[in-house]
């Protein structure tokens, strides 16, 4: 576990901070779907005692993002397909009236932060930094939904969207249509500044898409990361 770090906040709680750290690296897949943990292993590596950890594994155990097996422990859960879509169902609903709503008016500081972060992702594509990347792009999300003063929407959509976020890394990490995404980022910022209400449904659509040869893709290169059978049909879900 290399990777996996401690992220606290000066006002955050030991508890919150092993909460968002295990979330973060669960959805980052710095802890892999499948993979079995244990409170002592993770309270060693976070330096924290067990109290908090325990605390977090049964919130994200409620959240659906680990499960506890007799005799096998805790693991971090598999990718479950049906949470991926109700997920992307919910963002392709909100994400159209946010847009429409940033079309109207839009903060002009926050257009900076926007041009900002596209100029990251392109940085980012050209290292291929794709774990950054998927930052970026929730960033940029973020940044549109504060923009129209509906921040906590988008940490309300965050908490129910860490299978739909862990296939979006899988795509980014495997070099899947990347330059799409950071062109429909731009085209979106586009369809902002020129208030353009009429590309949203479309824009929107063609984002939170992913394709069925993508999704084999995956599955294909990561079967072990899926729950089993979950995409025989992918047009079920797709």
């Amino acid at each position: 576990m290399s990777n996996f770090h401690l992220i606290r906040k000066q006002s955050s709680s030991a508890r919150e901070a092993v909460y968002k750290s295990l979330k973060t690296n669960i959805v980052l897949l710095h802890l892999k779907p499948g993979q079995v943990i244990t409170e002592q292993q993770i309270a060693e590596t976070l330096s924290v005692s067990r109290t908090p950890v325990r605390e977090a594994f049964i919130k994200l155990a409620h959240e659906g993002l680990l499960e506890t097996y007799p005799q096998k422990g805790t693991m971090v859960s598999l990718i479950d397909m049906e949470r991926v879509e109700e997920a992307r169902f919910m963002r392709r609903i909100l994400e159209k009236e946010i847009l429409r709503l940033a079309c109207q008016q839009f903060p002009e500081e926050l257009v900076f932060e926007l041009r900002s972060n596209l100029a990251l992702q392109e940085i980012c594509l050209e290292e291929k930094n794709f774990l950054r990347l998927f930052e970026l792009d929730e960033d940029f999300h973020r940044i549109i939904y504060r923009g129209c003063n509906k921040e906590r929407i988008w940490n309300l959509v965050s908490q129910i969207s860490a299978d739909f976020k862990r296939i979006r890394v899988l795509k980014l990490s495997s070099s899947i249509n990347v330059k799409e995404v950071v062109k429909q980022h731009q085209e979106i910022l586009s369809a902002i500044l020129k208030q353009e209400t009429s590309r949203i449904d479309n824009l929107v659509e063609e984002h939170l898409h992913t394709r069925d040869s993508e999704l084999k893709s995956l599955y294909k290169l990561y079967p072990e990361y899926f729950k089993t059978g979950v995409i025989k049909n992918p047009k079920s879900f797709f």
